[in-house]
């Protein structure tokens, strides 16, 4: 029953996160070439605008040898959009794989390694054998009742997905093109390490943004919005903290 949930909510959340991602990154990249930032969308333009005739891209294409060139050249033979699909598909069966085996990891406690802790819980005790830091449920003759495991919290099996809708308040901080500013929102999609983000700042700007977490806590983004009162477009390069 939980694959038969799982499969089309990760697959819609893959297809559409890929999109929205891209979508961010390529509009922030139109704005900082519109700023004159011509490297960020790595193509080199002529006094016109024009983007000029590059020998080494040109001979690029006889390589051989290039892995790069042949997955770029096998996957045109190919329906793109299907191929697409079924990655897809693979891979929220390895993310929803990958989820359960980590909810039937032990649930394991930070406490002394050489001590035993044991604490009374209607009937039954909450054990911790010394040398070990794995958590059980023992009766009162000390006999196995249960290994804990993360799918016993639904907080934490919750937690432990790799794909899903989420409501995440956050604060942000960043530079963006009126200057550097602050400000809050939510991130309310994951994907791995990736999520989407809704936010104002202090500039009276509203972005939508995708980051990349690198803590639990804490991220970097990059953003496109509008600003609340001219409508001028925007983009806003930023650091995030989950409250």
């Amino acid at each position: 029953m939980q694959l038969i949930l799982f499969l089309p909510i990760g697959i819609l959340i893959y297809l559409y996160f890929g999109k929205i991602r891209n979508f961010i990154i390529k509009n922030a990249a139109k704005k900082a070439k519109g700023l004159g930032i011509d490297e960020i969308v790595g193509k080199r333009v002529n006094k016109n605008g024009e983007e000029t005739f590059q020998v080494k891209k040109f001979l690029k294409a006889f390589k051989l040898n290039s892995l790069v060139l042949w997955i770029k050249d096998f996957l045109s033979i190919f329906n793109l959009r299907k191929v697409i699909i079924y990655i897809a598909i693979i891979s929220t069966f390895f993310a929803y794989g990958y989820w359960k085996g980590r909810l039937n990891t032990p649930i394991k406690i930070n406490l002394d390694y050489n001590k035993e802790f044991r604490m009374k819980l209607d009937g039954h005790y909450l054990f911790k054998p010394k040398f070990s830091q794995d958590l059980k449920i023992v009766d009162k003759k000390g006999n196995l009742v249960k290994n804990l495991k993360a799918k016993d919290f639904p907080m934490l099996a919750k937690k432990l997905k790799p794909l899903g809708f989420i409501l995440e308040p956050i604060f942000v901080a960043g530079y963006e093109t009126k200057g550097s500013s602050v400000g809050g929102g939510v991130s309310f999609v994951k994907m791995w390490k990736w999520k989407l983000d809704l936010f104002l700042t202090s500039r009276l700007g509203a972005y939508l943004g995708t980051s990349y977490a690198i803590t639990e806590r804490s991220g970097i983004g990059v953003a496109v919005g509008k600003g609340l009162k001219k409508s001028d477009n925007r983009i806003m390069i930023y650091y995030k903290f989950r409250f």
